[in-house]
């Protein structure tokens, strides 16, 4: 089956902090005390890139800070 011209240009689309809340809360998901509170802070510091803030953001969730620590 043939992909048609819009499926193969299709880029990723990044959601912001306001479609992200709208999306978990239709869906039921809250954010703990402790991931609020990391998030607020990665959100506080201009000295952060985007791609650094999405790269503490992946290691938080995805284990590597605990990986590290050992």
């Amino acid at each position: 089956m043939p992909r048609s011209k819009k499926q193969t240009d299709a880029k990723p689309k990044i959601l912001g902090a306001r479609a992200l809340a709208a999306i978990s809360a239709v869906e039921g998901l809250k954010l703990g005390a402790a991931s609020r509170k990391r998030l607020q802070s990665l959100q506080n510091d201009p000295t952060l890139t985007p791609d650094q803030r999405r790269a503490e953001v992946l290691k938080a969730y995805t284990g590597l800070s605990r990986r590290n620590d050992r």
